[in-house]
Parts: C-alpha cells; structure tokens; sequence
C-alpha cells in the first residue's frame, strides 16, 4: 500500500507528501488494520503510543476512537467504529475510511514493526520541532546556557520516548545471570557493592553508597552534615580515585579546600585560615596533603544561584568528560526552584524528585544534605527523627537511604565531639544508631576509640528536657 488508503484524502496542509524519515503513512494505516481485525492489540498500542504519535490526521482520529471503545470493552469493528463517530473531522465517512484500511491490512504479524515505526517518526518530529524553538529561542535573545539546558531536557526526553518499549522491561530469566555475576563477583571481593563512607560503625548499617540511590544527610546548624558530606567524597576521590563532584550553596570552593586539607593534612582548620598560626609540625602534615589533593579527582561546584536543572547539567558534563563516581550536594534547602510561582514546599519537593531521579539517570550515588526543623528542641528527647527533615516531606518518601546527625551540646560527650549518627530509614538494610567522634578542628569524623562517656539513649532516660547537663553532671560527681 502506498500514498494515501483509498477513500482517505490527503489533509490540505500536508498536500501530496511523500513518505519520509518524518512519518509512515504506510505504518499508521497498517497499524489502525491490525488493531481493526484484532482489538487485544489496542492495550499495547496504548502503553506505547498516543494520538499524537499519529501524523495522519485521520489515523489519529481512528486511533482515539479505538482507546475510547477500548476502555469501555465494547466490541470493535469498522460497523462500532462508525457508530461511535459517523464521520471524521474532515468530512469523510468513518465507515467507509475504516474499512478501506482494514481491507488493505491482510495480516497483524507485523503489528509491532508497525508500532516502532510510528513512534520513532514521531519523536524525529519532535527532535526537529525541539530544535526550531531552540532556535527561536536564540533569536529572541535568550542566553545560550540556558536554551543548551533546556534543550538537554528535551533530548534528554525525546530519546527516552524512542526506545522500544520491550527494553523497557525484562524477564527475570534474562536478570537472573547478571545477578548471579554480580553476587558471585561480590563474594570473591573483584568489586564492591558501593562506596563505604570510611566509617566503619556506620558502614556496618550501610554497605555501600550503591549507584542509583539518594542518601540524605541531615542534622541541625553546626552539627557537622557537612562534615560527613565532603568527607565521604573526599574518601570516594582519595582512596577509590574516582570523580567525587561536590555542589556547596553555603561555602566557596577555596573554604571546601580549605576544609579538606585540614581533614586530610590533620591540620588545624583554625591554622589554615589565620596562616600566621602555622607552626613547624603543620608544615609536613600540610605539604603531604597538598600533594594528595592536587591527585585526587575531587570536584568543587560552588555556585549559590543553582537550580536543580542547573545541577542536571553540570553532573552529565563532568561525567561525560571525566567520569563520575559519587555527587554530593550541600544542602537541598538551598537550591533554587525552577518555578517562581510556586510555594517552596512545592518547590523542595520537586527538587527531591528530581535529585533522586538523576542519581537513577547517571547511576551514581547522590548524597543530599539537609536541615532539620526545630521540632527535637521542643521536646524532651532532643534525638532527631526522620520526620523533622525541614522543607518537604518527600526528601525522606525518596531517600534510599537517611542518616541523622546528633551531638548534644549539653552533655560532657556531645561538648567532647561524641556524635551519634542515626540511620532512620535503609531501604537496603538494617536501620540503627553508631556513635563517631566529630574531630572539629580539622573538620572530620573518626571512629570513637573506646566507650568513656554513657550512651545518649541513657543520658535522654536519665533526665527531662533541659536538664540532660545538669543530671549527667551530678551522675558524675556522685560517683
């Protein structure tokens, strides 16, 4: 078959058009026969396709008509077809269109050639209409970076829409041997579930920072999240030398420098930024982490006006020309909403959506910092939960992965920089409570050598409210 189906007259506006790598009339009248002579076809035509993907009008038309019967189990023939809709928009009998398209089909068989046809033609359209407002776009003088960001959106998309379907799902039959590898891979140590966070008591709960998830790290001002943050990216880039990009909304990349040398020279931050402090011991310490920083693939992004599109942009350019292991991003709170219009609930929310998608997308771990509300003040037990996240509640609905941050200022043990981390949610794990020593002079946490202080789980039993300090210290003195 070839042009137009008899009885089908081209629409004005195409004129007589020939075939192309735009559309397939040809595909779209052989697709509207096969679902004609057999309608179970129609419910995989709709996880596919829309009335857009159509470029024939009429088929459009007919194919609408289709679903609607379709999704009211009605019987389909070009006799129901014409009873639900007598003639088409431009004129023509429904009946006597359907039927020269069903006579001209003789076999479904290729129902899903068809199918691909159609919906690659379809996003080729799109591709070329993409790119004139693009374009347009240009001419009216907006900014390159911006239409480039937009456009990489659109692609992004477009090339989503042209895969086949049928890759979009498989049988666990065909998972079962890249799961067996994986495992058997795993059990000999040739690679590793993830990145460990160079803690060991924390890593006992999570395994591995895995590609694809979203771990949130929250804790109230001062309490040391970013401190956790950059330290797991600097391990990622130090001992695993892969690419560790860091997005920081609150700091320049010189104070991050800053902060990692002290962590990495074992010098004191408080030295580093007076620089007439420096003393002859700070030297070696300094010199050695110099050098192990000017090595390390670490990745500092420090721009305050980001939005989430911006952040999307940028992760796909360093993975595109470095490659990409982990990405931190301090703090959520701080990224600026797309949409001027909406509430900044709205805006935090989607946000989370879109932080957890890209770390899908670039199959990288995500670590996402972010506050928490004041609610632990106000209560007697001042450990936070995942329920005080700040801004929106979907930070924690896509979150792989929450780690909470607490040191209690009022006792001996949180003045001493004992931490408790608390991970509320593993989606992947067991949840649980470590204690770490947060090093606060050269901005890091090690592991907690040896149990001179009570726990904060006996310290809260022990005392209500404010009084935690006062309790604790008359425990002391009694004893």
């Amino acid at each position: 078959m070839t042009g137009y189906a008899p009885g089908m007259d081209a629409p004005a506006e195409y004129g007589a058009v020939p075939e192309s790598a735009l559309y397939s009339h040809d595909a779209e009248y052989a697709l509207i026969g096969s679902m004609i002579h057999q309608p179970e076809l129609i419910d995989d035509a709709g996880g596919r396709l829309t009335v857009g993907d159509f470029h024939h009008p009429a088929c459009a038309e007919l194919y609408e008509l289709l679903l609607a019967l379709r999704s009211k189990e009605a019987g389909i023939d070009v006799v129901t077809l014409s009873d639900a809709r007598s003639h088409l928009a431009d004129g023509q009998s429904t009946l006597s269109v359907a039927a020269n398209i069903a006579h001209n089909t003789p076999s479904a068989a290729n129902f899903t050639a068809y199918g691909k046809i159609v919906k690659q033609r379809s996003v080729a359209r799109r591709v070329i209409a993409a790119a004139q407002i693009m374009s347009q776009r240009l001419i009216d003088g907006e900014s390159l970076d911006e239409v480039l960001a937009q456009g990489q959106q659109a692609w992004m998309a477009l090339e989503a829409e042209g895969l086949d379907s049928r890759r979009r799902y498989r049988f666990v039959k065909d998972i079962l041997p890249e799961a067996i590898d994986g495992i058997d891979r795993r059990f000999n140590r040739t690679v590793s579930l993830g990145f460990d966070t160079g803690l060991p008591s924390l890593d006992e709960f999570i395994p591995g920072l895995c590609p694809g998830h979203m771990v949130v790290v929250a804790g109230a001002p001062g309490s040391g999240k970013t401190t956790l943050g950059l330290g797991i990216a600097e391990r990622v880039a130090l001992v695993k030398k892969v690419p560790a990009l860091v997005f920081s909304l609150e700091m320049t990349d010189v104070e991050l420098t800053n902060r990692s040398l002290a962590s990495v020279g074992s010098v004191q931050l408080k030295h580093i930024s007076e620089g007439h402090s420096m003393a002859d011991s700070d030297w070696p310490g300094l010199t050695s982490a110099v050098n192990l920083l000017d090595e390390a693939p670490l990745i500092f992004c420090d721009d305050s006006s980001l939005t989430l599109r911006d952040i999307r942009q940028i992760c796909r350019t360093v993975k595109r020309e470095h490659g990409l292991g982990i990405v931190a991003v301090d703090y959520i709170g701080l990224i600026n909403g797309e949409s001027k219009s909406s509430s900044r609930y709205e805006q935090v929310t989607d946000i989370s959506k879109g932080l957890k998608r890209l770390a899908k997308e670039l199959g990288v771990p995500v670590v996402v910092l972010a506050q928490l509300n004041r609610g632990p003040n106000s209560r007697a037990n001042k450990r936070p939960t995942k329920s005080d996240l700040r801004d929106s509640g979907q930070i924690e609905a896509d979150a792989d992965v929450v780690v909470l941050v607490h040191r209690d200022g009022e006792t001996d043990a949180g003045k001493a920089g004992v931490t408790e981390l608390i991970v509320d949610k593993n989606r992947h794990g067991p949840c649980g409570t470590c204690r770490v020593q947060h090093q606060g002079a050269y901005h890091r946490f090690v592991e907690l050598v040896g149990n001179p202080f009570p726990s904060n789980e006996e310290v809260e039993m022990s005392r209500p409210g404010r009084s935690f300090a006062k309790t604790y210290k008359g425990r002391k003195d009694h004893a």
